[in-house]
Order: structure tokens, then sequence, then C-alpha cells
């Protein structure tokens, strides 16, 4: 598919698209005619891009995202490495989801405090 059609199948711009590719998310779209510079995009690549807008929503960062596609990608990788990796992921999100739950009810502590009186040992709680 051409880029415009990725573009609305994915729901992304077509700069999106370059900056993905030249970040090293995308693998290189194929040119097969020398003639012209439309490029094809495979349907990996669509499936790419909806992972990584999915990912970014959740919070990823591209540097993160471009690991674990890295590791997936990896011929050098072994399938124990791929596993261990990804496990490791695994363990950093477990981890953001601790920290997100206790920022929440910290928020929703001081939500509850709002317009009340500030007391010093409150604060502390």
């Amino acid at each position: 598919m051409l880029i415009g059609e990725l573009c609305k199948q994915a729901g992304v711009s077509r700069d999106t698209v370059r900056y993905y590719e030249r970040f090293g998310l995308l693998d290189k779209a194929t040119q097969p005619h020398v003639t012209n510079t439309y490029k094809q995009y495979s349907a990996l690549s669509l499936q790419r891009i909806r992972l990584i807008v999915h990912a970014k929503a959740l919070g990823f960062t591209l540097a993160e995202i471009r690991d674990v596609i890295d590791v997936w990608d990896s011929p050098g990788f072994g399938t124990a490495d791929k596993v261990a990796c990804l496990q490791a992921k695994l363990r950093e999100l477990d981890e953001k989801s601790h920290a997100l739950s206790e920022l929440r009810a910290g928020l929703l502590n001081a939500l509850d405090k709002v317009g009340g009186e500030c007391v010093d040992a409150e604060i502390a709680d």
C-alpha cells in the first residue's frame, strides 16, 4: 500500500510515518519502480504503527517502543533472550502501574482535603 492508504488506515500523518521510519520503528518501505519515488508499505507496517500508537497512548516513549521492537526483530536474540527481555519490560510495567496507583491514592487524598483546613499532621500522612 502507498503511504496515503497506510496513513488513512492507521490514523496518522505522513510526517509521522516518515518519522517512525527515520527513528527505526518501521522497516524501510520498498520502492519497486526505479522510475518513481512511490514507496510500498506492507501490512506489517500498518500493524506496527497501530502498536506504536497504542503503546504511546499507554505512556511508553518511542525509545522504549523501539527497544521492544528491536528485541522482537533481532535475529541475534534467541527465544530465551526475547522472553527475558520482554519479561523485564513487563516488570517495568508492573512497577509503573504500582507507582501510578500510589500517585492516584495521593491525589485522591489531596482531593478530599481541598477546601479544608490544612493541619501539619495531615500533610505527613
